[in-house]
């Protein structure tokens, strides 16, 4: 299949077993939803809004810590969230590909049983996605040094902080590039019970370009058009919504007398967010999954080792009948 054929099938499965992925990743998208709450609330204020009275070494200091609480405390939350509701989807998509009836309760144990090892490869992953990113914002903070140890005249704290720019949209580049190229690894730690090395390198074996055969990447970066146009749609759609309606107004006129208010306002400010990450994530897990079986048959014949599989078996059933 090309791209285009992918993404449709991935839209019918969406369509026929979409209920089911939204009953079932409810909660781990809550647990996401937590660790982006957690980032944009106590990360990126203390990453971007530094004392600027504070002294050069201080302000790398505040960066540094910013980054590390944002990667060692928001980041495994959202990794354990992505990893459950990933197992759950890719086991239900498997079995829909191989002609199996989708097991919910089969997929949920699958989920739980596996739940350590695809948080690992997702750990794995996350940290070589992100390199380029932390390096660049490392670099931006050394600049913010510089601007407090250098006279104003000096144009090598500017230098230093647009090269950091110019480094955080490489590293945005090159987060996609790795996911894409690892894009596999999530369904083949569940689907051949590979630990995170053994994935990795699994996933890019069937994604590179071999012989004819065209590199399997490009379905996953019309994946993000795709996945960006619908969070685009959602966002705007319900912020246009709330907008109208005046909801977030009315929502701190009910809740004035509450201590709390600004709490349950952020919650509810956080709602598109939420609606993003609980429809999106099913989406993406089904995608890879047919593209992990794409590229198995096209290299690697498995629908022919299928259907000899299912021959021998009725073979077997027919002589134990008779």
């Amino acid at each position: 299949m090309n791209s285009s054929e992918v993404l449709d099938t991935a839209l019918r499965i969406y369509q026929r077993l979409g209920l089911t992925f939204l009953r079932l990743t409810a909660a781990p998208a809550l647990l996401c939803l937590a660790s982006i709450g957690f980032i944009q609330c106590f990360v990126l204020p203390e990453l971007f809004l530094t004392n600027a009275n504070a002294s050069g070494g201080q302000m790398i200091e505040d960066v540094s810590g910013a980054l590390a609480t944002g990667i060692f405390v928001g980041g495994p939350l959202f990794l354990l969230g992505l990893a459950y509701s990933s197992t759950m989807v890719v086991s239900l998509v498997s079995d829909y590909m191989i002609g199996a009836t989708p097991d919910p309760d089969a997929a949920a144990s699958a989920a739980r049983s596996m739940l350590p090892r695809l948080f690992l490869v997702n750990l794995k992953e996350f940290c070589l996605a992100t390199s380029g990113i932390v390096v660049s914002a490392c670099w931006m903070a050394f600049g913010g040094y510089l601007t407090s140890v250098t006279r104003q005249t000096d144009a090598v704290a500017g230098v230093v902080a647009g090269t950091g720019l110019i480094g955080l949209a490489g590293g945005g580049l090159l987060f996609l590039y790795v996911i894409a190229r690892d894009a596999l690894a999530a369904p083949v730690a569940v689907l051949e019970d590979a630990g995170p090395r053994i994935a990795s390198k699994r996933s890019r074996e069937l994604i590179r370009k071999q012989a004819y055969h065209p590199v399997g990447t490009g379905t996953i970066w019309s994946l993000y058009l795709l996945l960006a146009f619908i969070a685009a749609v959602l966002m705007s759609g319900t912020w246009l919504f709330a907008q109208i309606l005046s909801l977030t107004d009315r929502l701190s006129a009910l809740l004035s007398f509450l201590p709390a208010e600004q709490v349950f306002i952020r919650a509810f400010e956080l709602i598109p967010t939420f609606l993003v990450i609980w429809t999106l994530t099913p989406v993406w897990a089904t995608v890879i999954t047919i593209v992990y079986y794409e590229r198995k048959i096209r290299l690697e014949g498995f629908d022919i080792d299928l259907l000899a599989s299912e021959i021998t078996r009725s073979n077997r059933a027919l002589g134990a009948e008779r």
